[in-house]
């Protein structure tokens, strides 16, 4: 079996009049974002799939060029040609080459015959599940928030995460005590702050909402500032869980070494793909840390049950519910907290052509 081609289709979908936000970047209203996926394909009519774009001028130009006629089931071969093959990537380059590597191991995973979580390691095959939430946005009050986050406890989760950091202190403490109050002592709640602190900010926050039992406090400072990083951690009972924007294991072996968090959020689709981030989670167990990646429950949930150290899968706020556009894979089906992974092959999602005809039809204005 040999690559014969790759597509990358990637289409600007605008996001609203009043778009949520974190606490580190606000959306412009009507502003656009990427939506699209990378396809790749072989001389034996198997191909695969990764439901998230990348810029065809990267993918279809020199990363096709790197992979075309290669076994797709030789990753590592694949993975060091995109890394080394052209030019050292830079973020955006990166996050390029991930997409690519997560749709060879989906083909790789068809060709076999196997899901991915047991290419991995098969450490597991029912993986715990949050759900991810409590954005900001204009005229989103607590009552609000609540309801969000008591819809994800309806929908069968048993941990949620919501935003802090954009408001001052005192009305982020009311809103994380009234969520606590709300989903009540059986379900876990984490908050993230989208590294809007610095170090001492981040200590007196964690501290002021210990009573509220915090499952994890995610990104608190500048996941690069890993002297800050290590601060807070030090200073916290509270789990410290960082790294969404962190790509390649040297800068992850830097971070791990320098004790900056408790739990990795290590994304595979910006740190390398699978590829790289098994070396990631490789490299977290020796340290006896755990990996909860960020976002995409659909690659993660097979990562996370692939290996040892895995914690928990990121989902968001739409599943169980009706989006407001089409998916065009499947959303994840959550049950008592939990994703149960099944034997179909690769990543094991059934892709709605329909929907990315829909997609590619639409003139956004």
């Amino acid at each position: 079996m040999k690559i014969t081609d790759v597509r990358a289709v990637q289409i600007d979908v605008p996001q609203g009049p009043t778009p949520s936000h974190d606490a580190g970047y606000v959306v412009p209203p009507n502003s656009l974002a990427a939506w699209g996926y990378v396809e790749v394909f072989t001389d034996e009519g198997v191909s695969g799939f990764c439901p998230a774009a990348a810029p065809p001028t990267l993918v279809e130009g020199p990363l096709k060029r790197m992979i075309v006629g290669q076994n797709p089931l030789e990753v590592e071969r694949i993975w060091t040609a995109m890394w080394q093959g052209w030019r050292h990537p830079k973020m955006d380059d990166l996050m390029a080459i991930s997409k690519v590597d997560i749709a060879i191991w989906d083909l790789a995973g068809k060709a076999l015959g196997q899901p991915v979580w047991r290419l991995l390691g098969g450490a597991r095959n029912r993986v715990r599940a949050y759900g991810a939430g409590g954005m900001y946005r204009r005229g989103k009050g607590v009552p609000e928030l609540v309801e969000e986050m008591l819809g994800f406890v309806e929908d069968g989760f048993r941990a949620v995460k919501m935003k802090v950091g954009w408001i001052p202190f005192d009305e982020d403490i009311a809103r994380v005590r009234a969520v606590r109050e709300a989903v009540g002592p059986g379900v876990d709640l984490m908050i993230d702050a989208n590294h809007a602190w610095l170090p001492h900010e981040a200590i007196r926050f964690a501290r002021a909402v210990e009573p509220y039992r915090i499952y994890w406090l995610e990104e608190p400072v500048d996941p690069w500032d890993h002297r800050g990083c290590a601060e807070v951690a030090r200073a916290l009972d509270v789990p410290i869980a960082t790294g969404e924007n962190v790509g390649s294991r040297y800068l992850w072996r830097d971070m791990v070494d320098a004790r900056a968090c408790d739990i990795l959020n290590a994304d595979a689709l910006y740190c390398g793909g699978v590829t790289e981030w098994r070396r990631i989670a490789a490299y977290a167990a020796a340290h006896s840390l755990p990996i909860a990646p960020h976002g995409n429950g659909h690659v993660h949930a097979h990562l996370v049950g692939g290996v040892p150290n895995g914690l928990i899968v990121e989902v968001g706020l739409y599943q169980g519910r009706r989006p407001e556009r089409p998916p065009i894979v499947e959303p994840l089906r959550v049950t008592d907290g939990q994703i149960d992974l099944t034997d179909e092959p690769g990543f094991g999602w059934r892709i709605d052509r329909a929907a990315i005809d829909w997609y590619l039809k639409q003139t956004w204005s």
